[in-house]
């Protein structure tokens, strides 16, 4: 799997590029989880545990590529693409966490307000049942 010999190094390509668009498809859903923390759209416990999710897959990538960079020999011309992978990988990683951090407080919020009007709803119905 990983590069030693022209197999192995084909090998290694494929998970490059691999790599590659993943970290373009991270990206999208990364901008979509800033937005939901700084309010610019909905959160929820299910954005923020998918947040989570996305993030452990990131890490995982990242194993990954500090494998194929270890099996490369010191200077072989992939492991400078292994190199900006990792460090958009650990960008990544690092933004969503951030973010799926500051997606719970919006979500405490927003489940107190909803249980407020719950509350509300509920006394409007007792004061007109008691009427």
């Amino acid at each position: 799997m990983i590069a030693r010999d022209s197999s192995d190094e084909t090998e290694a390509r494929r998970h490059i590029a691999l790599l590659q668009g993943l970290i373009r498809h991270w990206n999208v859903i990364a901008d979509e989880y800033r937005d939901a923390a700084r309010g610019r759209a909905q959160v929820s416990a299910p954005m923020q545990r998918e947040a989570d999710r996305t993030r452990r897959q990131i890490r995982e990538a990242l194993e990954l590529c500090y494998r194929l960079i270890d099996n490369l020999a010191p200077g072989h011309e992939m492991r400078r693409d292994l190199f900006q992978i990792e460090w958009a990988l650990g960008a990544l990683s690092e933004s969503i966490a951030i973010s799926a951090e500051q997606m719970g407080p919006r979500i405490e919020a927003s489940q107190n307000v909803a249980g407020l009007k719950y509350l509300l709803s509920a006394l409007k119905q007792d004061a007109g049942l008691g009427a």
